[in-house]
This record gives C-alpha cells, sequence and structure tokens, in this order.
C-alpha cells in the first residue's frame, strides 16, 4: 500500500558534502528528519555534529538537560525548557532554534539574560493548522465522527448535522493562522467575524471580515476558533462564563494551546446541550485522559495540528536555517527572530 507521503525536497537542497564539525546542534524536538534528511544535510554541510533525539516522544526537562553542556544549539520541540534546564548548557549553549511556534514553555528571560538566541518558525505550521481547523469544523458540524464510532461498533446509523455556508464563524485572534482560516471560511460562504487585540482593518475590509468585541463575538458566533497564544493575558480566557455566553448550539474550536480553554466547563455545557460540539487539539496535560473523550460531540486530535508532511519539512528546514545563519553571522529572517544577543527586549510582544 502506498502511504501518503509527498515528494519533499527544497529545490535548494541537494547532496551536501559534509564540512568538519565546529558545532554541535542537539534536537529536543521529536520527530526530527523523518520524512527528508534535508534539514540535517544542512546542518552538517555547514559545519554542525547532529544529535538526533535519544526519545521516541516529548521530552521533560531534565531529559533534555542532560543532553546539554556540549551543545552549541538546541532545536527544540514544544517541550518545557525553564531556566534551569537551560542552565546545563552554560557556557557552550548560544542558541534555542525552535521547531514551530509556541514559546510558552521557553524561559525566554533567562535565555535573554545569558546571550542565548531565540529564534523560531512561525509562518512553517500555519497551513497545516488551518487545514485541520476545517476538518474539526465539518466533521463536528455533520457529526462525521459519531457515525464514525458508530459503525466501528457495528451499528449503521445515520446522523444529520449543519452546513456551514450562511452561518457565523468567529475567529478569536486574527494573526497568522486566524487570517488563512477567514479567507477559506469566506469561501466556504460563511459570515466572518473576528477579536483580536489588533485590529488591521485594510485587511478586514479587504477579506470581508468584521471586528467585534469579544461578547459580540460569543453572542453571534455558531462557531468558534481559538488562534492565541498561552500568555498570562490568555489563560483561561475561554472560562465558564465566556462558554456560556455562547450561542447555544455552537460549537467550540482549539487547536492552539489548551491552556486558553476552561476543559471542565467545557464538558458541562457540552453535557448540558448548551452547546453542540468541540473540536480540540490542545489540552490543559498532554497525553490528554479526561472526560471529554467520553463525550460523543467532541473530536479529539493529539496536539497534531502541524502534523503534515510539507509543514514539519518547512519547520524543519526553517529551524536548521536559523541555527546556519546564527552559527556564520549571517542575517536571520526577521520573522523568526524573537531575541538576539544586542536586542534590548524580544520582538515578539505577545511573549508577555
Amino acid at each position: 500500500m502506498n502511504r501518503l507521503v509527498p515528494q519533499l525536497g527544497d529545490p535548494r537542497s541537494c547532496p551536501m558534502t559534509q564540512t568538519a564539525a565546529r558545532w554541535t546542534a542537539q534536537m529536543s524536538s521529536w520527530p526530527y528528519a523523518i520524512s527528508s534528511p534535508d534539514p540535517t544535510d544542512l546542518l552538517r554541510a555547514n559545519g554542525f555534529a547532529v544529535r538526533l533525539s535519544p526519545h521516541a516522544r516529548k521530552h521533560t526537562s531534565q531529559e533534555t538537560a542532560d543532553l546539554l553542556g556540549d551543545v552549541d544549539v538546541l532545536l527544540a520541540g514544544t517541550e518545557p525548557l525553564p531556566g534551569w534546564a537551560l542552565k546545563a548548557g552554560l557556557p557552550r549553549l548560544t542558541h534555542v532554534a525552535r521547531v514551530g511556534v509556541g514559546l510558552d514553555g521557553l524561559d525566554w528571560r533567562f535565555c535573554r539574560d545569558h546571550g542565548i538566541a531565540v529564534t523560531f518558525t512561525p509562518d512553517a505550521p500555519a497551513r497545516s493548522v488551518v487545514e485541520q481547523v476545517f476538518g474539526l469544523l465539518i466533521s463536528v458540524g455533520r457529526r462525521f465522527v459519531e457515525g464514525h464510532e458508530a459503525l466501528r461498533a457495528g451499528t449503521w446509523k445515520r446522523h444529520t448535522g449543519i452546513l456551514w455556508t450562511g452561518k457565523t464563524l468567529g475567529i478569536l485572534g486574527c494573526g497568522r493562522i486566524g487570517r488563512q482560516v477567514a479567507v477559506i471560511a469566506k469561501a466556504f460562504g460563511m459570515e466572518v467575524i473576528a477579536h483580536d487585540l489588533r485590529e488591521d482593518h485594510a485587511w478586514a475590509a479587504a477579506t470581508g471580515v468584521s471586528y467585534v468585541s469579544l461578547d459580540e463575538l460569543l453572542a453571534r458566533s455558531l462557531a468558534i476558533t481559538i488562534h492565541l497564544p498561552y500568555t498570562r493575558s490568555t489563560e483561561l480566557i475561554m472560562n465558564r462564563e465566556r462558554l456560556s455566553a455562547m450561542r447555544r448550539g455552537a460549537v467550540v474550536l482549539n487547536t492552539c494551546r489548551g491552556e486558553v480553554l476552561d476543559e471542565t466547563a467545557l464538558f458541562d455545557l457540552l453535557k448540558s446541550g448548551h452547546l453542540a460540539g468541540a473540536g480540540l487539539d490542545v489540552y490543559h496535560h498532554e497525553p490528554y485522559t479526561g472526560p471529554l473523550a467520553t463525550l460523543p460531540n467532541v473530536f479529539l486530535c493529539c496536539h497534531q495540528g502541524s502534523c503534515s508532511y510539507d509543514g514539519r519539512y518547512q519547520m524543519e528546514m526553517q529551524s536548521a536555517q536559523n541555527a546556519v545563519d546564527f552559527a556564520l553571522g549571517q542575517a536571520i529572517n526577521r520573522e523568526r527572530i524573537v531575541w538576539l544577543p544586542g536586542m534590548h527586549e524580544p520582538g515578539q510582544d505577545w511573549l508577555e
């Protein structure tokens, strides 16, 4: 059977000759270079000795700390990276190259105070998450999960759901991902409203999106999709009060960070019938084993929004390029810089 694996490869990447190692790159991100050797080839061709993760899963902080000490750059995933773990890499560790976009588990203040550069790849996973949003939206709205589970259990039961054309989608957080969701939702024939701290009215007018208050977003949307970073100000932003303020029969989707959503309140409102369904990819504690898994109207994924072969390839290639550019003293793509030595504060002001 042929696997659904695309032909990967960057037109700039070709078989590379390894140069003598000047630096050591340690991967705590897993998996890395599974579908293509291009990212590790790029590193080796530019003077890096490459050490892949010895753990076939997400690292603990201690496991990452144990790998540091003789490492120049850490290519990190979503695992927590507190200051005490990064301290194990001093004085040699000079760069944390994040494979992906989330920075909530990284002690960037420790990095700033100890001269450790921080980069990430914010654009690379965006499209993968966008497509997941619509997979969740359609599956929950048409009750495909319930039919799938029933058929696996030996029961033929047809479920009736709703069409999303003509319905109102609320986007909470209209950045890289939220804007792409808006464009596709408009193509679906949906009315799109958004709430964001920064309003780009020129973009909204060109796209046909309306910015509204959070209260209006909750009251009008038949589906709300959340695309916020996890910070102190966004923690539990979708709490019991706000979930209760959503329209009866509405759907909530969360593909950003589990901490922005009150899972207990969501369970209660789904159980009571106030909310019709939910599609979730992220949770407070992962792997998730909580009561939401018992509800038939919830589509649960395993924090896999970025897990497309194409998106993962771009994440890895961009993180490797960030490592190479920093090591060689070359200019790093501005969109991928969080903090570099010499900067006063991180370039991403949403870290707070």
